[in-house]
């Protein structure tokens, strides 16, 4: 016998290289949920916890209370079930419970994530892509019900891109989105994926007559389920509330190349575009996914976040293109590490959860004392961050303004815009509100106007922000 003839063990494949990019995916989800550990300080989470508490006692979902005067638009109750859990574990663990759902939300994106972008190519190329898109989503990873579109978001592309592969109708998508629906007002977004595929296909000519029906039927099902969600069939025209101020809302402004997480976006979406552009065939369904994700990225900062997610998988396919081998499954022993990782993650974030957490960031908290005695109904010119904190903390008082984008008229907002920068009209539309208080930045132009030149005076301060009170008989 010689020794060619002998038999050779398989070269084994050392475990340490292979696994070595998922260390950093581990090493991920700790900073995922490191990025959640502190007080909240996001200004639109007050008042969602406060819409929670408010749906928790009346359960009316289509006529919510204005809570002020001025905002006197009809506004439809989008995010009503994320809402209402939040403000359950409020009412029982306090505001470190919000941070816990925060950090819990956080890792479970950076699980999904890694998991959406593993079903289309190996480790390796999985988590480069992961760890890019996860930089593109993280300017609006804040404790607000959005994070649950962004991980939706992530589910629905995954089960779409297996469609395109065995042709099967994931029918699980359509009870998906009407929980979606409850969720968060971008629900349509997992519905626009769904129609490019299906669209995508028949361009494609790999489906036609009873099979495009069918896969057709999910979408159209999803669309028709949003309106029968307690909110009521106003859901549906919902996405276009806000369209009128958008000019108003810096989240809603165009994105700019500078900003870290646009840039990493539009990184993404070349390195997809050149990787397809080497030669090789694409399918109108990748193309029309492309498509649908470079819009996401052009409307708005917002949205930016929609187009990484949908992205990532992309990218991690057309990377994985560039390696040799194929993409092997998800291995049991590889779902136990994530999940491992997952579960020590929060098992950390709950044993050190600081006590600092139940204090809100970013707020005049050394002002409840004074706020709190003032009579109901006190109108309050307000910062426009402070707006959501003093309908949650002080729900007797009532801003001028707060996040709630689409409750307000334009007119409000121009006003407010106006007498903030002390433009021509202010002091008039100053008197409309009937302000009996200002709390705003100090030393802002406002502030050094409502001082020198309408003689408020300054009754407190904190965390830069001043408390001014109007002279007596002035106000509301």
């Amino acid at each position: 016998m010689t020794p060619d003839s002998q038999d050779r063990p398989a070269p084994i494949r050392p475990l340490l290289p292979r696994w070595m990019p998922f260390l950093l995916v581990v090493g991920l989800i700790g900073m995922a949920a490191r990025q959640g550990f502190g007080p909240i300080g996001d200004p639109d989470t007050w008042w969602h916890l406060r819409l929670g508490d408010d749906l928790w006692r009346s359960w009316n979902f289509t006529d919510p209370a204005p809570w002020t005067r001025f905002a006197t638009e009809p506004w439809v109750t989008t995010q009503w079930l994320p809402e209402v859990i939040a403000s359950r574990v409020e009412h029982v663990f306090g505001l470190p419970g919000v941070v816990w759902l925060l950090c819990a939300g956080l890792v479970l994106l950076a699980a999904v994530l890694y998991l959406t972008c593993r079903g289309e190519a190996d480790v390796l190329a999985a988590t480069v892509a992961t760890l890019v898109a996860f930089l593109g989503m993280s300017a609006t990873l804040t404790p607000r019900p959005q994070l649950v579109s962004f991980i939706l978001l992530l589910v629905v592309t995954s089960a779409w891109l297996r469609t395109t592969r065995d042709l099967r109708p994931r029918w699980w998508l359509i009870p998906l989105s009407w929980l979606w629906a409850c969720s968060h007002g971008m629900w349509f977004s997992g519905i626009a994926v769904g129609a490019v595929v299906v669209v995508g296909l028949i361009l494609d000519r790999r489906i036609r007559g009873v099979i495009a029906l069918r896969l057709l039927a999910i979408p159209v099902s999803s669309l028709i389920l949003a309106s029968m969600t307690p909110a009521g069939p106003r859901l549906l025209a919902s996405p276009f509330a806000v369209a009128g101020v958008t000019e108003f809302i810096t989240e809603w402004a165009s994105p700019s190349i500078h900003d870290l997480s646009a840039a990493a976006t539009a990184g993404m979406i070349a390195v997809v575009a050149l990787t397809w552009a080497r030669g090789r065939q694409v399918a109108w369904t990748q193309i029309g996914l492309l498509l649908l994700a470079t819009c996401w990225a052009m409307l708005s900062a917002r949205t930016v976040t929609l187009a990484a997610a949908m992205v990532a998988p992309l990218m991690a396919a057309a990377l994985q293109s560039l390696l040799p081998g194929d993409t092997p499954r998800v291995s049991r022993r590889e779902l136990a590490a994530l999940g491992g990782a997952v579960v020590a993650a929060l098992a950390v974030v709950t044993l050190l959860l600081p006590a600092a957490t139940a204090t809100p960031a970013n707020v005049p908290n050394a002002l409840n004392a004074f706020l709190d005695r003032l009579p109901p109904h006190t109108v309050v010119f307000n910062d426009f961050k402070l707006g959501g904190w003093l309908l949650w903390r002080h729900p007797s008082l009532e801003p001028v303004i707060d996040g709630r984008a689409e409750a307000f008229p334009r007119a409000q907002f121009e006003g407010y815009i106006r007498t903030s920068q002390v433009n021509n009209g202010w002091e008039k539309f100053l008197e409309t509100t009937g302000s009996s208080y200002a709390l705003v930045k100090e030393h802002s132009p406002l502030a050094i106007a409502l001082a020198d030149r309408l003689h408020w005076r300054a009754v407190g301060r904190d965390d830069g922000y001043l408390l001014l009170a109007a002279p007596t008989g002035a106000g509301g």
